[in-house]
C-alpha cells in the first residue's frame, strides 16, 4: 500500500501522545486526589493529598520528570490540537512547579491547603451518588484530616504574614463547628448506623 499523504499523517497525530497523556492524567489525579475527585474520579474518595515534606517533594520531583518526558515530543509529529495540549500541559506543570518550588506556598501560604483540597463540599453538595455513599466518602476524607493538619502544620513557616495567618484562621477555623453541627444535617436522611455513628 501507499503511504497516506503527509497531511493526514499531521491530522491523525501522534498515537503516543495520547497514550502519554492518558498516564499523566492518571500520575496526576494519584497524586491530587482530591483534584480528581472534583473531575468526577470517585475511586479517590475520601483521600486527602500527601502534604508531607516527602510527599510534597515526590509531587516536584514527578513533574520534573513530566516536564522532561513532555518535551521530548516533536511538535512535527502531533496534529494540531496535541500540539496545543503539549503547551498548555507544559504551562500547566510550570505553573505547579512555580507555586511549589518558586513561591514555596506550601510553606509560605495556608490558601496552598485550603485551595488544595481541604475543603470537603464535594461530599456534601454535589448530588453524584446517593447520600450513603458520599458519607462513606466524607468519612474516609474526615480520618484524613489530623494527618493532613500535622503536615500542614509541620510545613507552615513562621513568621507568616498578618494577612495570611488571618486567611489560615478564617478558612480552616469554620471547618469544627461545620463538622460536628452541619455535615449531620446533611446526611441526616442517611439510615445505616454504622455509618451515622
Amino acid at each position: 500500500g501507499c503511504a497516506p499523504p503527509e497531511s493526514a499523517t499531521r491530522t491523525a497525530g501522534s498515537p503516543e501522545w495520547r497514550k502519554h497523556l492518558g498516564q499523566f492524567e492518571e500520575g496526576y489525579f494519584a497524586l491530587n486526589p482530591t483534584f480528581a475527585v472534583q473531575q468526577g474520579r470517585h475511586e479517590y474518595d475520601g483521600r486527602l493529598p500527601d502534604w508531607s515534606a516527602a510527599g510534597l517533594r515526590a509531587m516536584v520531583q514527578w513533574l520534573h520528570a513530566q516536564r522532561t518526558q513532555v518535551e521530548t515530543f516533536d511538535q512535527n509529529s502531533l496534529n494540531d490540537d496535541q500540539r496545543f495540549e503539549r503547551q498548555y500541559l507544559l504551562s500547566r506543570i510550570d505553573a505547579d512547579l512555580f507555586w511549589l518550588e518558586e513561591a514555596e506556598q506550601p510553606f509560605t501560604n495556608p490558601a496552598f491547603y485550603l485551595g488544595s483540597g481541604l475543603d470537603p463540599s464535594v461530599y456534601l453538595t454535589r448530588p453524584y451518588a446517593s447520600a450513603d455513599t458520599r458519607l462513606a466518602a466524607f468519612i474516609g476524607y474526615a480520618r484524613a484530616v489530623p494527618s493532613a493538619a500535622a503536615h500542614i502544620r509541620a510545613n507552615l513557616r513562621t513568621p507568616l504574614p498578618k494577612s495570611f495567618i488571618q486567611y489560615g484562621v478564617d478558612g480552616f477555623g469554620g471547618f469544627p463547628d461545620f463538622y460536628r453541627k452541619d455535615v449531620p444535617k446533611i446526611f441526616a436522611e442517611v439510615k445505616d448506623p454504622a455509618l451515622q455513628a
